[in-house]
């Protein structure tokens, strides 16, 4: 299809052609164009089949207000074609078809409506009650749009924003323009949301004269041109508002383009203020077909003309009942489209010099007339006109039909932010009249139409947003409200809703094939209400929400049941406002890890990552998952693990060991020189949240380690159960400037005499000892002899900015020993060998100190109680308690999954973790069951869904598992 060139209106570039797919076929577009421009470009003119009738359905507007031109784009179904840019090998298809969309196989079901009456879902095919399994197989595959491969895997990067801001403008039309500039010129960080790909709204593509005397066109490019460049001022095109909260919360998505480093933003925007400025769409007019291909709102076919260079037919006729619509007759007709007649719903009321220039081009203008049926299939070949009675009818032969009942506000955001809105009689519009605190609506919604007007409302809203956040502009206020209403007002509007025909196949929603005939058996059966007929015949309830049905539905309602307009009240809107994919929501995945000091050398040595709490920590060295490898070179030679995300803390001063004494259960004051001491906390249930080691370095002066999951809520874990002490006590988190590096296995001594001078022998440093010493190299280390993995062990602390070096002379002196790291999977198995738990794996929430064996940890007669003492009194006396046994499997085939239940009659306890084991040549693993089932022998039936109700079984056993004297971590 040839394009109209050198009109200064246009959004394509001509110079730079897209090539897509569409059915098979490769065609071009061009750059600017949606795939629903480009395809109508490319001669396409039924884009898809309706819901339940299988009807033919064509481009009705560009904005996506209904499922008209939903395709199914690069495997992903209901795309909104019509607001989707073209990109680069967009694969495109049709969707809901049997055949293609020209030759829908489905298309008897259009014969068929006369069995489908309004809500004949809730009352056929459930009786008998036998019919309806299958029944009901046959509705679900035929119900809804599209389908979605489950193999799709989705493309794409996914972003997510939190902007703040002092205002937030939705619409980026003239009056949204208008008040971001005069908010903005308040000094206020302004936010302004435009769902298209440009700013300008209904002057964008329009060259009447403006209230400055230049095209309307122009006027839109400078006061965008002048938005872009405000400081104040960040613009989001592609941008649809999608939901709003309380406290003006503003939610919305965002499309990139190719220059973008996202496919899709989801954005979350948080105002002191908000300017609603979205304009209005177009009302259908309801009359037979009339949502037959070739049937377009007026702005859709002015827009595709002067936008996109795509004259949106041959011959027209036009039915409309608003003054755009006669201003695009013209504009189009100048442009070489033939217009055949012009009928206008109004009898009066229309500017008397667009109604001159339609004589001037000798087009037949029919005031009080209304299209009656558009004639063709699958595609309009004609139209039937009459008078509003009905009694006098004309037919003319066209391809296109303009039609549209006149004008309504685009009211969702102020819907969803909770206005209240009552039927104004001089628009025709639902006009709100009850704003919340910090809202304030501007330009045509207000049904404003003349372009001063609009922009005087824009600027009259943007100051009221900037008084709200401070700013004093009550003078500024009073000048724009003077300038308000010295302009032209609102202009009366149409109240017709459809043409006087039965209504079997007028529809008054797209989407879900709901037509007047619909409506009128509704209230038949009683639902008299706009909000009822709205369920019970689903119009409005699809893709375009309210887009479509929003303001016909009510007045429909009103004029079947012969009431006052001035009682209406519209149908409820609900987020999201425009769809929006999964993915956008989740956002990219971003890591948001701490990493360690010595990440970059583990990703060299072939560390796999796992996330472990906030941080990212190697878990395994190899391919290998069982890690077998790692764990007997721990057991037979050394090896390197990192645990700087250990907490590690530092806590003085004269009251810090009545501190520690408080969350910790041991005994702090028994603390011996050059000694560590494990401990726990609990909470005031008596259940254990963290363990880790204290020990002394000073007079009132002790260094302790948490788990990694508590080193971030540590410091106010212990000012919260201090906080009635008047004690004297400084803690300092030190768990980002220390790095921990874990030196395992029977060499370990070997490696790290090889690194230091100081005296590391078993004599001077023995297990449970802390010391410090110098690596040769020059890095301070603090040591401590620790049996976590149940070999000699050295926990050596570093300062981070050390751990590199530390790590890699570590690494060279153990090179003839056989040294390698080993990751937390393998630290995993050498604990549970040992018996060792770890918080979160071995316990919940239930879970205290005694449960897990531990009770030895409390002194029970210490001068200041810890903290869940009263707690854990209480649960020594408690035989219903879960407790902590070894288990060892009978089959050595299978390793169940961590977490898996154990049974009897009931669930009597699961699994914390359990592995295969070399060293001791079963599977075991540790659990909590509950005491009855704890006595050494006892035979547990574990549960596992994968298993088809096949129980594995267990024996309980004691632990530890491996050396259990503890003779090789004391060597």
């Amino acid at each position: 299809m040839k394009r109209l060139a050198n009109l200064p209106t246009l959004r394509v570039n001509p110079h730079s052609a897209i090539p897509f797919v569409y059915k098979k076929d490769t065609f071009f577009g061009l750059e600017g164009d949606s795939l629903a421009t480009a395809l109508f470009a490319n001669g396409v003119r039924i884009y898809a089949r309706s819901l339940k009738y299988h009807r033919p359905r064509g481009l009705y507007s560009l904005d996506g207000e209904c499922s008209n031109t939903m395709m199914e784009v690069d495997g992903i179904p209901n795309v909104r074609t019509e607001t989707t840019l073209l990109k680069d090998n967009q694969r495109v298809g049709e969707q809901n078809v049997k055949g293609s969309a020209e030759r829908d196989l489905m298309g008897f079901m259009d014969r068929m409506d006369w069995c489908m009456p309004a809500g004949f879902y809730y009352k056929c095919m459930h009786k008998p009650a036998r019919a309806w399994p299958l029944a009901m197989k046959v509705v679900r595959r035929a119900a809804g749009l599209g389908r979605l491969d489950p193999d799709l895997e989705l493309t794409g990067t996914y972003d997510e924003l939190y902007p703040g801001t002092d205002v937030c403008v939705v619409g980026g039309g003239p009056a949204g323009m208008c008040a971001a500039l005069e908010a903005a010129d308040q000094g206020l960080r302004v936010i302004l949301l435009e769902a298209r790909p440009w700013m300008g709204g209904v002057f964008d593509y329009r060259t009447a004269a403006s209230a400055q005397g230049q095209p309307l066109h122009w006027r839109a490019r400078d006061l965008a041109a002048r938005v872009n460049e405000h400081e104040n001022i960040r613009v989001f095109p592609r941008t649809s508002m999608v939901g709003a909260y309380t406290d003006n919360l503003i939610t919305a998505f965002q499309q990139g383009t190719s220059t973008d480093t996202f496919d899709q933003r989801y954005i979350e925007i948080r105002a002191r203020s908000v300017v609603v400025a979205t304009g209005c769409r177009e009302r259908p007019l309801l009359f037979e077909n009339n949502e037959r291909p070739g049937v377009m709102q007026a702005a859709c076919a002015h827009r595709l003309a002067r936008t996109y260079g795509l004259l949106p037919g041959k011959q027209a006729v036009f039915s409309v009942g608003h003054d755009l619509g006669l201003e695009a007759a013209l504009d189009l007709f100048d442009l070489g489209l033939k217009v055949q007649a012009v009928a206008d719903c109004r009898e009066e009321g229309y500017d008397e010099r667009l109604v001159q220039g339609l004589h001037e081009r000798k087009i037949s203008f029919y005031p009080g007339w209304v299209a009656r049926e558009a004639l063709g299939r699958p595609t309009v070949t004609g139209v039937c006109i009459s008078t509003l009675d009905g009694t006098v009818t004309r037919e003319f032969a066209c391809d296109l039909l303009v039609a549209a009942a006149g004008l309504t506000p685009v009211m969702d955001p102020l819907s969803l932010i909770r206005s209240r809105f009552e039927f104004d009689q001089h628009t025709g519009y639902f006009l709100p009249v009850d704003c919340p605190e910090g809202i304030f609506p501007a330009g045509r919604l207000w049904g404003i139409n003349d372009s001063g007007s609009i922009e005087a409302s824009g600027r009259l809203a943007g100051l009221q947003a900037a008084a709200a956040c401070g700013p004093d502009c009550r003078q500024a206020i009073s000048a724009a409200k003077q300038a308000v209403n010295g302009l032209p007002g609102p202009e009366h509007g149409s109240k017709v809703v459809n043409a006087p025909v039965s209504g079997r196949k007028s529809f008054i929603c797209f989407d879900e094939d709901v037509s007047v005939k619909n409506i009128k058996q509704a209230l038949a059966q009683g639902f008299d209400v706009p909000e009822l007929i709205k369920r019970f015949t689903s119009a409005g309830t699809g893709p375009g929400q309210g887009g479509i049905p929003g303001h016909n539905l009510p007045l429909m309602v009103a004029k079947l049941k012969a009431e006052p307009f001035g009682d209406l009240k519209p149908t409820t809107v609900r987020p999201p406002l425009a769809p929006v994919l999964m993915a956008t929501y989740a956002g990219t995945t971003h890591e948001m890890t701490k990493l360690t000091p010595i990440h970059d050398i583990q990703v060299r040595e072939g560390g796999i990552f796992r996330r472990a709490g906030v941080w990212k920590r190697a878990r395994y060295f190899s391919p290998d998952l069982d890690v077998g490898p790692e764990v007997e070179n721990v057991r037979n030679n050394v090896g390197m693990l990192d645990a700087s995300t250990l907490g590690n803390f530092r806590i003085h001063g004269p009251d810090a060991q009545k501190a520690l004494q408080r969350v910790y259960v041991g005994d702090m004051s028994k603390i011996g020189p050059g000694r560590i001491k494990y401990s726990a906390m609990c909470n005031h249930d008596g259940c254990v949240i963290d363990d880790g080691v204290v020990w002394q370095v000073g007079e009132n002066d002790y260094m302790f380690t948490t788990s990694s999951g508590r080193a971030g809520s540590t410091v106010e874990w212990i000012r919260y159960h201090t906080r009635y002490e008047d004690w004297d006590f400084h803690v300092v988190n030190l768990t980002d400037g220390t790095g921990v590096i874990n030196l395992a296995g029977p060499k370990a001594r070997e490696v790290l005499e090889q690194v230091t001078e100081a005296d590391v022998s078993n004599q001077a440093f023995s297990f449970a000892q802390w010391m410090d010493f110098d690596l040769r190299i020059g890095v301070p280390v603090r040591a401590m002899r620790l049996g976590f993995v149940g070999e000699l062990s050295y926990e050596l602390h570093v300062p981070s900015s050390y751990m590199a070096a530390a790590w890699e002379e570590l690494s060279r002196a153990g090179r003839n020993l056989g040294i390698r790291p080993y990751g937390v999977e393998a630290q995993n198995v050498l604990r549970m060998e040992k018996g060792h738990v770890i918080l979160g794996q071995e316990s919940e929430q239930r879970t205290n100190l005694l449960d897990l064996n531990l009770g030895f940890l409390w002194a029970r007669n210490k001068d200041i109680a810890p903290v869940g003492a009263d707690a854990l009194k209480q649960a020594e006396a408690d035989q219903n308690r879960l407790k902590l046994v070894g288990v060892t499997m009978e089959k050595t085939d299978h390793v169940p999954g961590d977490g898996c239940v154990i049974v009897d009659d009931r669930v009597i306890g699961y699994i914390g973790t359990i592995r295969h084991s070399a060293a001791v040549g079963a599977v075991i693993g540790m659990a909590l069951v509950e005491k009855n089932y704890a006595r050494e022998g006892s035979r547990l039936a574990l549960y596992e869904d994968e298993c088809k109700g096949e129980l594995q079984y267990a024996t309980v056993t004691p632990m530890p598992f491996y050396d259990p004297k503890g003779e090789r971590m004391r060597m």
